[in-house]
């Protein structure tokens, strides 16, 4: 689950799709073929516990990666940190198909995927090594991993409409509506939600829908249900936030019945998107009031917790252990908070959570990725601790992989 600030969006927005070069880091060797460098183990260090990946966007020391004035020609490349040691870089750009765009790479077992729109076609790199591609421009909104097989779920840029695909063939495309962005696990089967828009313009309404087990069925068939937030899958049992007529609060359709969200007296919910903690269903929102907002999660019948109006959620994580999260500042100057299962704690003077996946819990230990707003390094908040990484840029995904 990911929500960035409006703040945080503007400063992104300044950075461009930028030409190729690669900026010295350790001792690394090249692959002239890809441009993409390896550092001298060419992988992750070999551990007996979890393994922390940060990934970063890294520009020449000295340039203001913030407002990115020689955007298109600036060398810049993304690099990927294990426990804090630089194994992988690979160059930023149109030419090696690889965007800047903080929300279209990830981390999966250790492996940096990848995802680029050109004209024609979108790309899939692996390590920084062409995987696949396929016709179209498509958003990758979410992605798995299964052996050999890549599954990915991509919203249509140059029109309406979405596709899941199975290594680059369609497996489930429609022509309108949308994904609720998320690939679930059902027993090994890959499943997701979806709506459709259905009549026309001001008269049309939406109908809901989940795919499981390669098969499609209409879901949320309530005739009372006046909108759908959310819809999530979690072993096979089907979650849907929405509001119902006749009931003012939002409400949890489940399994085992319906359960109204009360709201705060005088609040609305603006946004709100579900999670599971353990196997209990929850939901991050956005509350409104006359004067003001503030995000709330509602967990286990109540609001479990509510935060500061100028606080807003930028990442959330969950567990059978409870609830943490990262909260920004609309402030442009940076500062927040991180939420780690009751707790509170401010961020170093300066920084801001930019990047939409930037947390994991690894061996007890919860790790943010902090970037600076003022030029310095970024940092991993590790329960306190604070590990630099020596870069000039800023943290995007916070990841960890548990050896086996």
């Amino acid at each position: 689950m990911k929500i960035v600030s409006r703040w945080v969006l503007s400063i992104l927005g300044s950075l461009c799709h930028l030409a190729c070069g690669i900026s010295e880091i350790g001792e690394f060797v090249r692959d002239d073929g890809n441009g993409v460098w390896t550092g001298p183990s060419g992988a992750a260090p070999s551990v007996s516990q979890s393994v922390v990946y940060v990934t970063v966007f890294d520009y020449p020391d000295g340039y203001d990666w913030r407002s990115n004035p020689q955007k298109g020609i600036v060398r810049c490349s993304l690099v990927v940190f294990a426990d804090f040691k630089p194994v992988l870089k690979i160059p930023v750009g149109d030419a090696y198909c690889v965007s800047d765009d903080p929300d279209m790479h990830r981390m999966m077992d250790g492996h940096l995927y990848t995802d680029y729109s050109s004209e024609s076609e979108t790309v899939i790199k692996r390590d920084g090594k062409p995987l696949l591609s396929f016709d179209g421009r498509e958003a990758v909104v979410a992605m798995c991993v299964k052996g050999d097989s890549v599954h990915t779920l991509g919203q249509k840029r140059d029109a309406g409409g979405f596709a899941y695909r199975l290594n680059g063939t369609p497996v489930l495309e429609r022509d309108d509506g949308h994904a609720f962005g998320r690939l679930s696990d059902n027993s090994g089967d890959v499943c997701l939600a979806f709506c459709e828009k259905v009549g026309q313009s001001e008269n049309g309404w939406e109908r809901y829908y989940c795919y499981i087990d390669g098969v499609v069925s209409q879901t949320a068939l309530r005739e009372d249900i006046r909108k759908v937030w959310d819809i999530l899958i979690h072993d096979g049992n089907v979650y849907c936030l929405a509001t119902l007529t006749g009931i003012s609060d939002p409400v949890l359709i489940s399994p085992g019945g319906v359960s109204v969200l009360s709201m705060p007296a005088g609040t609305t919910m603006v946004t709100g998107q579900l999670f599971i903690a353990g196997e209990v269903p929850g939901v991050e929102m956005v509350l409104e009031a006359e004067t003001w907002q503030t995000s709330a999660i509602w967990l286990e019948n109540r609001i479990y917790c509510s935060f500061d109006v100028d606080m807003t959620v930028s990442s959330l994580l969950s567990s059978g252990d409870g609830v943490a999260c990262v909260l920004n500042s609309r402030s442009a100057d940076g500062g927040g908070t991180i939420f780690r299962m009751g707790e509170s704690f401010t961020f170093p003077e300066g920084y801001a959570c930019i990047g939409g996946s930037p947390m994991v819990m690894a061996d007890g230990i919860l790790n943010v990725g902090l970037s600076s707003l003022s030029g310095g390094r970024p940092v991993v908040w590790r329960d306190g601790e604070m590990e630099e990484i020596d870069v000039n840029g800023y943290i995007c995904t916070v990841t960890a992989v548990t050896s086996r």
